[in-house]
């Protein structure tokens, strides 16, 4: 299947996000995967494809090595669940450890640039390695997180610059782009969708809007940005645009 824009504005016409997946993964099977870290968006995502009839969709999740308790949690009860398997992928074991040898094992408290390198390291080059088998990347954005992401496209495609070199087209798509938080909350209320705890804890307005690593991520309060639990000690300095991983920046590897 050529990824191109006559298959783009074939795409478009599937209104529905299950049915979109659904028809994506018959085009491209296992060429074709949701990527989740486990949250509202990602977990949603796997029960709609199923719904909509692909009973083994292809699930991937980057484990950094430095993830919460309750996300390896949500991983088996999502495997059990819906009796998937989701491929952990993980950094290099000796790239990390000669990035801790060179910059200490803290090293995104040091500088932007570090905290960037770290996430390039831990979560990035995971995820490239993935996407070099894939031909479609479904991924739980959506507009409602950030500036930077409500430019996001439902069907994008991107340039994937592969470890071998070799740059080709790789379609990314964002099934529930338009979906605001709470939509995405009803739906895995109604529907029983499996969802990271910390996510549902409050304390005085205070809770999780965004999980990453461990250390990397705390709770909001009530009058702060999404993202301000980020990498907190950079608020000072960076807006939530600037808050990103790597994953989902602009691509530049044309």
């Amino acid at each position: 299947m050529k990824i191109d824009q006559n298959l783009v504005n074939t795409l478009e016409e599937i209104k529905d996000p299950g049915e979109l997946m659904a028809e994506l993964f018959r085009l491209f099977g296992n060429r074709a995967a949701i990527g989740t870290s486990g949250q509202w968006t990602g977990v949603a995502l796997i029960d709609m494809v199923i719904r909509a009839g692909i009973t083994k969709p292809n699930v991937f999740t980057v484990d950094t090595l430095r993830l919460f308790p309750e996300t390896y949690d949500l991983m088996r009860e999502l495997e059990r669940k819906y009796n998937i398997k989701i491929k952990k992928v993980v950094p290099n074991f000796e790239t990390v450890s000669k990035m801790v040898r060179d910059h200490g094992e803290m090293i995104f408290f040091n500088s932007k640039a570090k905290q960037e390198y770290c996430c390039k390291i831990r979560k990035v080059d995971p995820n490239n390695r993935i996407l070099d088998n894939l031909d479609v990347w479904i991924a739980g954005l959506r507009a409602d997180q950030s500036n930077s992401r409500s430019r996001k496209k439902r069907l994008d495609i991107i340039q994937h610059k592969q470890q071998d070199g070799i740059v080709r087209p790789l379609l990314k798509v964002t099934p529930l782009i338009k979906w605001t938080e709470e939509k995405v909350k009803d739906y895995t209320r109604t529907y029983h969708v499996p969802v990271h705890k910390l996510l549902e804890i409050e304390r005085d307005g205070w809770h999780y809007a965004s999980l990453g690593c461990i250390i990397c991520t705390t709770p909001i309060g009530p009058q702060e940005t999404r993202r301000a639990g980020r990498w907190r000690w950079f608020n000072y300095a960076l807006n939530d645009d600037q808050k990103e991983c790597g994953l989902h920046l602009e691509r530049t590897d044309k």
